[in-house]
């Protein structure tokens, strides 16, 4: 899914891109389609350019095929013996490589690195899915990261018109998985409590707070409230919120009976008897104002360039 994501914006900025995949190429590529369709139909993109943006892209099979690449988004699965099998193979295959920058969404950046025979090349680039809508990339360097790595990735982040936040260290989780599971331990502790029901949370999350931080940032709003205030409510309040540790109840209980949400219709929300499409835009909906791609202006003919 970040793969497929980050080829639309890539090849949507007219950069020529190759999609790995290990198998069924012709339906990675319909995937692709797909995505671009659906911009199409949101009116974000011109009639022709689902076109010209799609003849940017190769789907290939082998790591032979990459041999003249500089930059590698790797999207594989969270296992760290995957990811860096990868990077071997990457690294043996692609002389000219400049850049490995990995979307995984929590293992630290260092850990990646390590044991690698270029670690100076792997960075973590954290996007937010979709990354093609939205604009935020957490970027990680590592101890041995370098320089030329770090300021390549993020001069391409830039021109694709991402927001590059680079963290000051690595860290588990980084920092948006950070704050939003914090949010999630607290709000499955307030269901557990039966302080209120799963759709009591998200209708104060989304009507309460939740819309000020498309805005302003939560330090800027605590400023704004008093800090004096602030102290005081967070002496009286942090001892009563959740200090769990392990995966709580609610969630395991679903995962045992496999009802793991969208993909299997149920979760903690029976989703046979929501709207999918209309649940599906509502997750587009606040970034579609950012779009802002630069489109090519003609079709790709990669033996040109080759």
């Amino acid at each position: 899914m970040i793969g497929l994501s980050m080829c639309a914006l890539l090849t949507g900025n007219g950069i020529k891109t190759k999609l790995y995949v290990r198998r069924d190429p012709l339906k990675r590529k319909e995937q692709y389609k797909g995505v671009m369709d659906d911009l199409a139909e949101q009116k974000l993109l011109p009639s022709d350019a689902g076109s010209k943006c799609s003849s940017y892209l190769k789907v290939v099979t082998s790591y032979e095929e990459l041999q003249n690449v500089e930059v590698v988004f790797e999207c594989a699965s969270e296992e760290l013996g995957i990811k860096q099998k990868i990077y071997s193979d990457l690294l043996e295959h692609c002389p000219f490589l400049k850049v490995i920058a990995s979307t995984t969404s929590a293992i630290p950046s260092e850990e990646l690195a390590k044991g690698t025979c270029s670690p100076e090349k792997i960075v973590v680039a954290h996007p937010f899915y979709p990354p093609h809508l939205i604009p935020c990339v957490e970027v990680i360097p590592n101890r041995y990261t370098s320089d030329g790595t770090l300021n390549s990735l993020m001069e391409l982040l830039r021109y694709l018109g991402r927001k590059p936040v680079l963290l000051k260290r690595d860290a588990r989780g980084f920092v948006a998985n950070r704050l939003q599971y914090a949010m999630l331990r607290e709000a499955v502790h307030i269901v557990e409590e039966g302080i209120a029901r799963p759709e009591d949370v998200d209708e104060i999350l989304m009507y309460s707070f939740a819309p000020r931080y498309t805005s302003i940032g939560i330090f800027e709003h605590f400023d704004n409230c008093g800090l004096d205030l602030t102290g005081k409510i967070c002496k009286d309040l942090y001892p009563d919120l959740s200090r769990e540790t392990e995966v709580q109840e609610l969630v395991q209980k679903h995962c045992r009976s496999g009802e793991y949400g969208v993909k299997t219709e149920k979760g903690i929300y029976d989703w046979k008897e929501k709207n999918i499409s209309e649940f599906r835009f509502r997750i587009r909906e606040p970034y579609l104002k950012y779009f802002s791609w630069r489109l090519p202006e003609k079709e790709c003919n990669w033996e040109e360039t080759q």
